[in-house]
């Protein structure tokens, strides 16, 4: 039996086994799980990576406003080639491109090691890398996603979407609370050598999976397929909507954390090492909205999941402003990554199922767009708001703009909250 063939067996596999149930159902597929226990480790090392970025950011120029440029940066070739990546996704096996990213991601790192032990970073050099990563993005997102479908098939695929979210804020846990002490005791450098290194075990189970089929083979030429996924969702208003809500909050509550420095240090006083644990919190909370997500799906229409998800962590971010002790912003930002994860895990999987396998490729370009290429603006807006008024009122201002977002696509017709 070749790879495909044995990826098709396991796909089609009719019985669960009892210890791989619904919310891990998605565990039962063999290269799943391999790429997803190898995703712990990786994930674990880039968040390291992503709190001393901003550290070293905060601490070379103490300015709010350029950590949301530094952020932005990260996301803004996403929106400019988004949609493109996503068309390649289609014609070229989604392994390859996986594997390719993992080693351009792992060179980056390298530099940033390089550059910060000796001493030699300055905030260009930050700048540089970072759209460098922002560019490896843009190929990874609508990649990655396309590709769970193809290891776990339309039935398990919830499960493997949050699962992935799971290990995604398993390891904003991990990594934040991690770095927060590495910091501390021997400095910003070794964070961007673990995760260099922690790029390893994904590489190597990519390299050892059989080769995934080319789901969508074209002939036409890349504009010709880009303007068939337009067409797609100018007549799939359910899927345009689902995006835009994702967009939304890509703009108006995701981009957050980048003022949760500020908060470590000028509202609760706690520093680095605090930090982390604000970082961290978010992650507790998500996933057990990862769990939450893929137990009730079942139970209840995933439309009003993510209607519950929005509402959520919007009163998480209210929340957040008002709290003056530490250990209650950690509660409460745990409320945010609950419903955003609730909220974009489910999304996530209603505008996979319902976008054709041919067209995935390029549906999940445009989502890759507004979830992380509409960041860099999200980025801008707290950063700027931080600077001018301070991070509290940025918060506040940020929860208001997404909580009208939401109403606005969600009553009218009630095309989201009808959605199974």
């Amino acid at each position: 039996m070749d790879g495909s063939d044995e990826r098709e067996a396991q796909i089609s596999a009719p019985k669960l086994p009892s210890a791989f149930t619904s919310p891990f159902r998605a565990l039962r597929h063999r290269f799943f799980r391999w790429f997803w226990f190898g995703q712990c480790i990786s994930l674990t090392g880039s968040w390291m990576q992503g709190v001393a970025q901003r550290w070293l950011v905060y601490e070379l120029t103490g300015s709010e406003a350029l950590l949301g440029i530094v952020n932005a940066l990260t996301s803004l070739p996403v929106a400019l080639v988004g949609p493109f990546s996503g068309a390649v996704a289609d014609r070229i096996e989604k392994r390859r491109i996986l594997i390719c990213v993992q080693i351009a991601a792992a060179s980056i790192a390298t530099m940033f090691w390089l550059l910060t032990s000796t001493n030699l970073i300055a905030i260009w050099h930050i700048l540089l890398l970072a759209l460098g990563l922002g560019f490896i993005r843009a190929f990874d997102v609508p990649t990655r996603q396309s590709f769970w479908v193809e290891l776990v098939g339309k039935r398990d695929l919830m499960s493997a979407i949050t699962l992935n979210s799971a290990v995604v804020n398993l390891s904003r846990i991990l990594g934040p609370s991690i770095a927060g002490i590495v910091i501390a005791k021997v400095g910003t450098a070794t964070c961007f050598l673990i995760n260099a290194i922690s790029f390893l075990p994904p590489l190597l189970v990519l390299l050892r999976t059989p080769p995934t089929s080319v789901m969508a083979r074209q002939s036409e030429a890349i504009l010709s397929s880009l303007r068939e996924g337009v067409i797609y969702l100018r007549k799939s208003k359910a899927v345009l909507k689902l995006l835009l809500l994702v967009g939304a909050w890509s703009l108006f509550g995701g981009q957050f954390d980048i003022l949760l420095p500020v908060l470590a240090d000028k509202t609760f006083g706690v520093r680095e090492r605090g930090y982390g644990f604000l970082v961290a919190s978010i992650g507790v909370g998500a996933i057990l909205g990862a769990v939450a997500a893929a137990s009730l799906e079942a139970k209840r229409k995933r439309g009003l999941q993510v209607m519950l998800g929005c509402a959520i962590a919007i009163f998480g971010l209210v929340l957040t402003v008002f709290v003056k002790a530490f250990h209650w912003a950690l509660v409460s930002l745990s409320l945010v990554g609950f419903g955003m994860v609730m909220q974009n895990a489910t999304s996530n999987t209603l505008v996979q199922t319902l976008t054709p396998d041919e067209l995935r490729g390029r549906v999940m370009g445009v989502y890759s767009l507004v979830f992380i290429g509409l960041a860099p603006l999200g980025s801008l807006f707290y950063g700027f708001l931080g600077q001018c008024f301070g991070a509290p009122k940025a918060l506040a201002f940020g929860a208001l703009c997404f909580a009208l977002a939401a109403i606005l696509l969600f009553l009218p017709d009630g095309t989201v909250r009808g959605l199974k």
